[in-house]
């Protein structure tokens, strides 16, 4: 047997540490690296299928063809390294035209879309948590979804109020005020409608204003009739009501649709008469004046 060197044991540990320092090294670059971008559902119930089973979020983008904003925020924000790195493994992701997809046009009736960029946060059951309804940027999307989550605010944490407390009057009037600062007028009715049930008397001064607030979801949606009967029974049990002279404007602007033009002006003149001080009075001004021009045009 020839006489060979054989390593160290000094050099044998350094081997060793070498090579485990690779092989960690190899694996750690294998962690750190995330996503390289978003990945996005195209189908709602795929989204829904796996935000309940991964239990998750999802965060919907609807868009349109013709939003360039949305452009923009695919580009700058869901493009966005920061955004992909932090959020894209944490929530699901779909994408959806409410124009021309079957899945987004539903969406866009469901939850009232009526401006762009709109990004919705859903939970598993499809859900609205919160909304984004307008371009953000990278840095403050990610507050705001984050928000949608944490605030008291937010469509989630208000509907679990009422649930919570479903004969409150306060958490019914939030949810239904929230739900009308989004246009969606047939979900914000009924909460409001059960204000005007739960408090009949008055007594939390929330009543008559969700009175008013009734009808105008109503003449929103295009039923006039019963817009104009929610207005009389406001008229009747809370004539000394704050929301009467906004009432006499609805009411003028329910007749002007309706092409009843001398009731809308006898509405809006009674306006301008009884009010002078409020608010919209260069609206109404302006209004009767534009009527006025109409009539002496025909």
């Amino acid at each position: 047997m020839s006489g060979g060197r054989f390593p160290s044991l000094e050099s044998l540990v350094l081997a060793v540490f070498l090579v485990s320092a690779i092989v960690l090294g190899a694996a750690g670059t294998g962690i750190v690296r995330g996503p390289s971008s978003i990945k996005w559902e195209r189908e709602y119930d795929k989204a829904i299928a796996r935000a309940q089973a991964e239990k998750k979020l999802i965060i919907a983008d609807m868009f349109t063809d013709w939003c360039a904003l949305c452009k923009d925020m695919d580009r700058e924000t869901f493009g966005d390294s920061k955004v992909i790195r932090t959020m894209a493994d944490k929530y699901v992701w779909l994408k959806l035209n409410t124009e021309t997809e079957e899945d987004g046009e539903r969406l866009q009736e469901e939850f009232a879309i009526l401006t762009y960029p709109t990004v919705l946060v859903l939970d598993g059951s499809g859900e609205e948590v919160d909304r984004v309804d307008r371009f953000l940027g990278p840095s403050q999307f990610m507050e705001k979804v984050q928000s949608s989550v944490d605030s008291p605010d937010s469509l989630a944490n208000l509907r679990k109020a009422v649930r919570e407390h479903p004969d409150s009057v306060p958490a019914r009037y939030a949810l239904a005020e929230k739900l009308l600062d989004q246009n969606n007028y047939a979900k914000a009715r009924p909460e409001f409608e059960k204000v005007v049930e739960i408090d009949p008397e008055n007594r939390e001064g929330k009543t008559d204003l969700s009175q008013y607030n009734v009808a105008l979801c109503l003449a929103s949606q295009e039923k006039f009739v019963e817009a104009i009967i929610q207005l009389d029974l406001l008229q009747e049990r809370f004539p000394k009501s704050n929301a009467i002279a906004d009432a006499t404007v609805l009411r003028g602007q329910i007749y002007r649709c309706c092409n009843e033009l001398d009731k809308a002006k006898a509405a809006l003149r009674e306006y301008v008469t009884k009010y002078p001080t409020q608010g919209h009075i260069q609206e109404v001004e302006n209004l009767l004046a534009a009527m006025e021009a109409e009539t002496k045009g025909k």
